[in-house]
């Protein structure tokens, strides 16, 4: 049973995760590894998972696909690896044409709504600065500000924006902000 308070992530984004972008990536050991946590990434996806084995799965994740990467570096190319990996699917070659078809303005616009079907914990707002610049705040980045900057960048290149540029300003305990910007 759900607490109201529990953070957790939904089922449907471990799918897209671990059924789909990490379809047969992972080694057996972090596939044993997962496992250990009751991540059995060859069953049907539970309704939630807790935040309790959310981070420590991206942990096991990426040191198995970037063993010799620093780990703020090899979060961020999870994060892009991501949103690359799942727009190879059916569905998610549907919403990379949504993405291109609204543009990056319009995107990140409906990121909060995003982040919002794939965990209970996470907001993001959005401060227009220019046309094609932003600050984008995250509340919660789980420790990982770099994985969240991955995501913002490879939203962003799959939206249309051209050479899309996301630097961290900002970092107060967990949460981070952004700034986003493109050439017109």
């Amino acid at each position: 049973m759900l607490m109201t308070d529990e953070r957790v992530v939904f089922g449907n984004a471990f799918h897209g995760v671990f059924q789909i972008a990490l379809n047969g990536k992972l080694s057996t050991a972090a596939r044993s590894a997962l496992g250990r946590m009751g991540l059995h990434i060859d069953r049907q996806p539970l309704s939630f998972y807790p935040l309790s084995v959310w981070r420590p799965s991206l942990d096991i994740i990426v040191r198995d696909l970037f063993p010799n990467l620093p780990l703020e570096e090899a979060y961020r190319l999870l994060g892009q690896k991501m949103v690359l990996d799942v727009s190879e699917t059916v569905l998610g070659r549907g919403a990379l044409a949504l993405g291109r078809a609204l543009g990056p303005r319009r995107l990140l616009m409906r990121m909060n709504h995003n982040f919002r079907n794939i965990d209970n914990y996470v907001q993001m707002q959005l401060t227009e600065l220019a046309p094609t610049r932003y600050e984008v705040f995250i509340n919660e980045t789980l420790g990982v500000p770099s994985y969240y900057q991955g995501l913002l960048e490879a939203a962003l290149g799959s939206s249309g924006a051209r050479e899309p540029h996301v630097q961290r300003v900002r970092t107060d305990g967990t949460s981070c902000t952004y700034r986003v910007e493109w050439l017109s």
